[in-house]
């Protein structure tokens, strides 16, 4: 890694100071970069994001983020982890090294199952089929609901605060145990409620 450092302006008053990125690291960073700045109207796909960046802090300063556009993407690699999005004119990439994690907290959010007897997902999850697989066969939109996935990426100088649907929990779990981040995962599970076995035990 180089000596140099990347000043990035997160809200036009403050300055963070990002450090250059793994070699293993720019490739992603730079085919990302061409893909985001590519010209509308010239048969290039709009970028689908399914992540928000919703709060920044470092050391010196308490950042609230201010910025327009929020939405990004997330790249998990060997040597750390990318996150890809529009934040300014000048900022499309925020590269977050692996050996500056302290950790890594994944929320998962609130479960809401509410089928009925003859729902094919209500027949499933008797069977002990995981929620995370018997959704698929749910009839109404209403039988399975989850909250939003909070990920708050934790590091020596500062931490990123991110958002993204709630069934992207478990994929999200996966790619950070494949990767090798074991260590810095910090999980917390909001609980999960089953509204017929609550209706079914109350007596109603």
């Amino acid at each position: 890694m180089g000596s140099f450092s990347i000043v990035i302006n997160l809200n036009y008053h403050h300055s963070t100071i990002i450090k250059p990125v793994p070699s293993g690291m720019k490739t992603v960073s730079t085919l990302s970069d061409r893909n985001l700045a590519k010209p509308a109207g010239l048969n290039a796909k709009k970028t689908k994001y399914r992540y928000r960046l919703v709060d920044y802090k470092n050391e010196r300063h308490r950042t609230d983020i201010l910025l327009s556009q929020t939405k990004c993407n997330l790249e998990i690699l060997r040597d750390g982890i990318m996150i890809l999005g529009n934040f300014t004119t000048n900022i499309r990439t925020i590269p977050v090294m692996k050996d500056e994690i302290v950790s890594i907290t994944m929320i998962r959010g609130k479960e809401v199952v509410d089928t009925f007897p003859l729902s094919p997902m209500h027949i499933l999850s008797k069977l002990g089929v995981p929620n995370s697989i018997s959704r698929y066969f749910s009839i109404l939109p209403s039988e399975y609901r989850i909250s939003e996935t909070q990920i708050i990426i934790k590091c020596k100088e500062y931490q990123l605060s991110l958002i993204t649907s709630g069934i992207r929990y478990e994929s999200l779990l996966r790619s950070f145990k494949k990767e090798g981040y074991h260590m810095q995962l910090d999980l917390i599970e909001k609980p999960s409620i089953n509204v017929l076995r609550y209706t079914a035990d109350s007596g109603l």
